[in-house]
């Protein structure tokens, strides 16, 4: 049932896609054949499925759990490599597979507050992958011009409306260095995320002006 769902889903982005006027900016951040780890919020996480199909390989992290489906169907369709776990710093065989994805050339990206909140707090999972495999984080923000939100969900996850437009801003890449501890680095990225995201919502209401 739920693997019906995630076609679902599929199929709906992708026809939403295809009326949508989407601007990139900051895709220079990001060389097509080297591996990054992405950083965004999980209200924003269509927004990676409608930006990054220049990014050669790309992979994502889906809940081992039967809902997962909903998320790694359409991500596999997309041409994903999807691992299945947590990104939680104490999900060791998570993390771990994550870590080797990257070395292997993958970008991967997940929500850093997924996979269930609280909202815009980052866990330490992806900021410990970046850490450990010696690949930068780079922040993604989105804002869309139009816009359904899902209200009753624990992100209130938004999703653009047929023939919006959309502004996604990738930032510079940042290291996290070995030396610090990486809870040390938790309110830097989220302000660092968040404040991309500022920029994209100005950017979108400059162009409805």
């Amino acid at each position: 049932m739920y693997k019906f769902y995630g076609l679902l889903v599929y199929y709906i982005i992708m026809l939403i896609k295809l009326t949508l006027k989407i601007e990139i900016i900051g895709k220079e951040n990001m060389e097509e054949d080297k591996p990054y780890v992405l950083a965004l919020w999980h209200n924003k996480v269509v927004a990676t499925v409608l930006a990054l199909g220049f990014i050669k390989k790309r992979a994502g992290l889906a809940s081992p759990s039967a809902d997962g489906e909903l998320i790694s169907v359409p991500l596999e369709k997309l041409g994903y490599k999807m691992i299945r776990g947590s990104s939680g710093k104490d999900s060791v065989k998570g993390l771990v597979q994550l870590i080797k994805a990257v070395k292997e050339g993958y970008t991967i990206g997940t929500p850093l507050d997924g996979p269930k909140g609280p909202r815009f707090e980052a866990k330490q999972g992806m900021m410990y992958v970046a850490q450990k495999s010696g690949r930068p984080m780079v922040f993604m923000g989105a804002a869309y011009s139009k816009k359904w939100v899902l209200s009753k969900t624990w992100d209130k996850c938004q999703i653009p409306k047929p023939f919006s437009k959309v502004v996604c801003v990738i930032s510079e890449p940042f290291y996290l260095e070995k030396s610090i501890p990486v809870e040390d680095y938790k309110e830097i990225v989220e302000k660092k995320l968040n404040d991309i995201n500022e920029v994209a919502e100005n950017l979108i209401k400059d162009k409805e002006r």
